[in-house]
């Protein structure tokens, strides 16, 4: 057998393990090297994973200390044990201890080798020493043919080599092929490789040089190969013996040798084939223990490392062209894939590492391999090479989006539906292999493996969904999802859902959550705090939003299918460039319904040219555009023919020119060099910002999901606006619904009426009072303790509008400028939806935009926002990669009413100067004639005849005068006259209204085929639609009586045709 040491072996503490060589025996040996005993097992039911049921059927006890061993496949009760004092004994398992006997050698020195084939011969390898063969062929026969009972002592003295071979050398390790049981290979120390033939006179051997000589291994399904190792490499080498000659082999072998490095007589050659770390091969022992081929598989072969690595090989011959192929000459392996079969095996478990192994003997290919091992601890156990169809279920999931059930309400994440007559073929390797997963396969209750496919062919369709969620949730999802119509609705239950249902469980079950946990997820911004000190930041608070959906585990499958769908829903809610109805769409989102309004506030000023002045276009620009005087990078498409580009001068006159078209109110703020940039960025900030729409919002809202801070928020805005009267008015009418507010209305009228001051004490109180609550109420606490506008514009809790109003009217010019660099940047790094005010759609804004769409994946939004601008303002190709991934998403899901929409309406929406920047998409759905193979388009037919079709026949002939008539009518080819087919039923043309008057049809089936004629794609007839479904009923050939086209023909008829 494979040997696991030379001099020193690496004594695994429990013991060896070995599979009988002999497929019509199943039972296995157990060498214990702790007590120097023998067992003999036979397995008897189950051999699965984690369940092997076996019974001990013979032991034989005080065997000596072993080196080396092998089990007789011809007579399975016979072993030999090869010892370090270079005794080499035989026994019978099947008899008492004193079925003894021991092989005269000569010269005393390790055995090193011993290996039986299929007839009676046993070849001894033995270490090296002077005038001595290494290499010893005894025959057992005399012993096997002994009466039952007698003992082998009889024979002691009288069994000597009947072959002698290899003098002066090392024998590590040797095997005999079974396909020849005469010949043999033995691995030479230091040397390399030999194949004897035993029957040869002259002693020939095949020879290979190579210092991988030990663990040698025999392919039983393929015997051209045979692998070996070395002691102190983790690699392998597979072995064809065929590899004789250079003439016999082909050339393509002749190259991997020549140029590849292949060694000479090697058919694949592998350096590391274990996984190798320094601190667990201190000493100087085998890093690979042993070697293994499957005896059911070619080509599946098994390493076993000294830590208990466990991997598996699966090979397969290179292709090669069958007219290059030698009939005997050596051939190429690859590595088809590679599996580990104790996956445990890194960790530190030193009583469950394997210490031995070998393969079953299957008695059918259906079975998956599988190998018995021997673990530290002296358990037995099994382990089952991944099967084929170990992903075959996986691979029939549609997982990933489109669904192509989503109209349909089908089952998410369910298995692909077959036609009955299918089914059994395309699921049954799957349903085979877990069958089994409960059958003995050895034992009296084993069954017949041809009776377990037969059943499991003829098993039917599952009638309910066969896929489980374990991950899933099992509590229901809420009513308001069931019922919701809308896209927002529906992700606002599923937040709530998260928070109530999947964020309790997850506490519950004391789980540490990376992402911050979600405590409130509505509509309601004081609602979105997170857990900490102080409030977070705006931005954190749309991450957290966002994040609830996107990273939470436990979504029911109805939910997952609308989570993976989000884009697709919303596209068929319409949400494209109606920015107020975008609003609605995104409902659940405030971030983003407030990109939004900023949107529609940008688009109103831009019409009739708004802010165009001085031959100077800032359509859609941001607050950072008007204060720095950045027309962006593609600056020329925003500058009217013949105009300069503008100086400090020049963009002080365009801004003053929109501020009197526009009517700006005077403005009251800090003193400033910038008056007219102020005033439009001020304009900017209010872009989109209604009271009527924003109590709007709030009187939709269920009395439950209402609070403060809707008056909070409409108190700050007055404030920053300078009205404090407006702000204590608005506290006071909302102290009637939240009493807290009266005290703030009476501070802050205190405040407006009083000197300003500022303390610690009050400081204190801000902190105290305000910080964990709403973050408008702390912008109002802040400001009456410290009277500084400054810590309102860094509290990043407020949205940025607000804080960018605030610096606008109340920063100097050169803190404003340093301001608006740092939260520009800052908006840049976060990708920050809310930076938009300050770069508006420019190009800036791509910049966040690429960002925001690294950490969520909505390319929808951000292709809709720039699609604006882009490429009528905006040259960038990160653009063109979005809306061409956009485009893809839809044509990909099928919605090619949506695609169409979005292309028309941004190519409206690219024209400059009337003309778009886009190019249109080309038609996409024509009618062309089946005889010219001209193009018809019906709007060009009205005013009168092409030249081609106002003659024919010849000159000063006039064609039929009803041609006019019947290319208007769209029955006639304008451009070479002649008539739509006719249909070869009934004769008629189609097209034109039929003589049998199907519309009166009670049919609505014929009512509606009746309209639609449909052509062979290889003959060309026609027929109307109603008439090709009556004809093919009955026929296979085409109605024409000339033509035997099968227009019918079906490649697959066991598919059902619809």
């Amino acid at each position: 057998m494979s040997q696991y040491t030379t001099l020193k072996m690496d004594r695994p503490e429990p013991g060896l393990i070995k599979w009988s060589p002999n497929p019509a025996f199943d039972t296995f040996l157990h060498v214990n090297l702790q007590h120097r005993v023998v067992q003999l097992y036979e397995p008897t039911g189950l051999a699965h994973p984690g369940n092997f049921e076996f019974e001990k059927t013979s032991k034989y006890d005080e065997i000596p200390p072993l080196t080396t061993y092998d089990w007789s496949p011809a007579h399975p009760g016979i072993v030999a044990i090869g010892t370090a004092s270079g005794t080499v004994d035989l026994i019978n398992l099947h008899s008492d201890s004193s079925s003894h006997f021991e092989l005269p050698i000569r010269i005393t020195r390790t055995c090193q080798a011993v290996a039986f084939n299929t007839g009676a011969l046993l070849a001894v390898g033995l270490e090296r020493v002077r005038n001595d063969q290494c290499l010893k062929i005894f025959d057992v026969s005399r012993l096997t043919a002994l009466e039952p009972g007698a003992s082998w002592a009889s024979l002691e003295g009288s069994m000597n080599p009947v072959i002698g071979l290899e003098a002066s050398i090392s024998i590590s390790s040797t095997k005999f092929f079974e396909d020849n049981p005469q010949v043999l290979v033995a691995g030479i120390k230091n040397q390399g490789i030999r194949i004897y033939d035993l029957r040869d006179p002259h002693g020939a051997v095949i020879n290979y040089q190579t210092k991988c000589n030990n663990n040698l291994a025999i392919d039983y399904a393929d015997q051209n190969y045979f692998a070996s190792s070395s002691l102190d490499k983790a690699g392998l080498v597979i072995w064809d013996r065929r590899a004789t000659s250079r003439p016999s082999s082909s050339r393509f072998y002749l190259d991997a040798v020549d140029t590849d490095d292949l060694p000479w007589g090697a058919a694949l050659s592998i350096d590391k084939a274990i996984d190798v770390k320094d601190a667990n091969f201190q000493d100087r022992g085998s890093l690979i223990r042993s070697l293994r081929f499957c005896r059911d598989r070619s080509g599946l072969i098994a390493i076993l490392s000294r830590t208990g690595q466990l991997k598996v090989l699966d090979t397969r011959k290179e292709f090669v062209p069958s007219e290059e192929r030698p009939k005997d000459g050596p051939e190429i392996l690859e590595v088809r894939k590679s599996f580990e079969l104790d996956i445990g095996y890194a960790k530190d478990r030193k009583d469950d590492r394997i210490v031995s192994f070998d393969w079953l003997n299957l008695d059918a290919p259906a079975l998956t391999p599988r190998a018995i091992v021997l673990r530290a601890n002296g358990a037995f156990d099994i382990l089952e090479k991944p099967s084929y169809t170990s992903e075959h279920l996986y691979k029939m999931i549609p997982w990933q989006a489109p669904h192509r059930g989503l109209e349909g309400g089908a089952s998410y994440h369910s298995l692909m539906q077959f036609e009955a007559a299918q089914y059994p073929e395309m699921m049954g390797p799957f349903n085979f292999d877990e069958s089994l997963k409960y059958r003995p396969l050895f034992g009296k209750h084993k069954e017949s493996t041809r009776a377990v496919i037969r059943q499991v062919l003829q098993c039917a369709p599952p009638a309910a969904d066969p896929i489980c969620d374990f991950e899933a949730s099992i509590e229901p999802l809420p009513e308001t999802f069931v019922n919701a119509t809308k896209t927002a609705d529906k992700l606002g239950a599923l937040r709530k859902y998260s928070k109530e249902v999947l964020e309790a469980s997850k506490q519950a079950n004391e789980k540490v959550q990376q992402q911050p946990p979600i405590k409130e997820l509505d509509r309601s911004l004081t609602d979105l705090s997170l857990k900490g000190k102080g409030l977070p930041s705006n931005r954190q608070l749309h991450e957290t939003l966002l994040v609830s959906t996107r990273d939470t585990k436990g979504f029911p499958k109805e939910a997952q299918v609308v989570l993976d769908h989000v884009m697709l829903l919303r596209s068929k809610e319409k949400y494209l460039f109606d920015y107020i109805a975008n609003r609605d769409i995104v409902a659940d989102d405030p971030w983003l319904k407030e990109l939004w309004d900023w949107v529609a506030g940008a688009d109103e000023a831009a019409s009739d040219m708004g802010m165009v002045a001085q031959g100077i276009d800032l359509s859609y620009v941001g607050v950072c555009n008007v204060w720095n005087g950045d027309l962006g990078l593609n600056s020329a498409v925003r500058l009217v023919d013949g105009t300069r580009y503008p100086d400090a001068a020049a963009w002080e006159r365009c801004l003053q020119d929109i501020n009197k078209n526009t009517r700006q109110p005077t403005y009251d703020g800090i003193e400033t060099k910038k008056l007219a940039h102020r005033q439009v960025a001020l304009t900017i900030c209010g872009w989109g910002r209604s009271p009527d729409i924003y109590f709007g919002d709030y009187g939709k809202l269920p009395l439950s999901e209402r609070n403060s801070s809707w008056y909070t928020r409409a108190t700050v805005h007055a404030l920053i606006k300078g009205d404090f009267d407006n702000a204590v008015q608005i506290l006071r009418g909302a102290s009637a619904e939240y009493p807290e507010l009266l005290f703030v209305s009476l501070a802050l009228q205190l405040k407006s009426q009083g000197p300003k001051q500022s303390g610690k004490a009050q400081l204190d109180f801000d902190d105290a009072i305000a910080s964990k609550t709403d973050p408008y109420l702390r912008a109002i606490s802040s400001f009456i303790a410290t009277d500084s506008w400054e810590n309102i514009a860094n509290q990043e809790s407020l949205p940025l509008r607000e804080r960018t109003f605030v610096a606008l009217r109340y920063f100097d010019d050169d803190k404003l400028t340093h301001w608006l660099e740092k939260e520009l940047k800052k908006a840049i790094e976060t990708g920050d939806v809310e930076g938009i005010v300050l770069t508006g759609i420019t190009d800036k804004l791509v910049d966040i935009f690429a960002k925001y769409i690294e950490k969520f994946n909505d390319v929808q939004t951000a292709t809709l926002v720039l699609s604006i601008c882009s490429p009528r303002y905006i040259n960038d190709y990160r653009c063109r990669a979005w809306r061409n991934a956009y485009r893809a998403y839809l044509q990909r899901h099928k919605a090619f009413m949506q695609r169409t929409k979005f292309e028309v309406e941004s190519t409206k929406k690219s024209k400059r100067g009337g003309v778009p920047t886009i190019t249109p998409p080309s038609r996409q759905i024509a009618l062309r004639c089946v005889y010219c193979d001209a193009e018809y388009e019906l709007s060009k037919t009205g005013a009168g005849l092409p030249a081609s079709a106002a003659s024919v026949g010849g000159k000063g002939q006039t064609s039929n005068p009803l041609k006019a008539t019947n290319i208007n009518a769209g029955v006639s080819c304008p451009n070479c006259g002649r008539n739509l087919p006719r249909c070869v039923v009934c004769l008629e043309i189609v097209g034109v209204p039929r003589s049998d008057k199907p519309e009166a049809s009670p049919d609505p089936q014929i009512r509606v085929a009746a309209r639609f004629p449909t052509f062979c794609l290889k003959c060309e007839h026609v027929l109307h639609l109603d008439h090709a479904r009556q004809w093919f009923a009955r026929h296979g050939e085409c109605p024409v009586p000339e033509c035997r086209c099968k227009c019918n023909f079906r490649a697959n008829p066991e598919l059902n045709y619809r």
